[in-house]
């Protein structure tokens, strides 16, 4: 009788053994889906992130371009300017020549 009741304990113990272990990995199971789902979420912010970096460089790209086009722009139309002064000042130099030569 006493080996029956050392046999009832083990596999008591055993089941009990048993229980601990599948609730250990489930568990597991359950940290690991938290894990690869914080992991995901990280991710997709991260994600996120660098999209929204990525259009605000290029935002500032647009806008420097704009900067620089609109300088440029600026320049051209002021040597534009000067180079029609001056040949506005030699066009009427010349005419005043041609009158003086023409009309004493």
């Amino acid at each position: 009788m006493h080996g029956l009741g050392l046999i009832k304990s083990l596999a008591e113990r055993e089941r009990e053994l048993a229980a601990k272990l599948e609730e250990a990995r489930q568990m597991a199971e359950a940290k690991l889906r938290q894990a690869e789902e914080e992991a995901r979420q990280k991710i997709e912010a991260a994600e996120a992130e660098a999209a929204r970096l990525l259009e605000e460089g290029r935002a500032e790209i647009e806008k420097r371009v704009r900067d620089i086009e609109a300088e440029a722009e600026a320049r051209a139309e002021a040597e534009a300017k000067k180079v029609r002064e001056i040949a506005e000042a030699r066009l009427e130099d010349a005419v005043r020549r041609v009158l003086e030569e023409v009309v004493p």
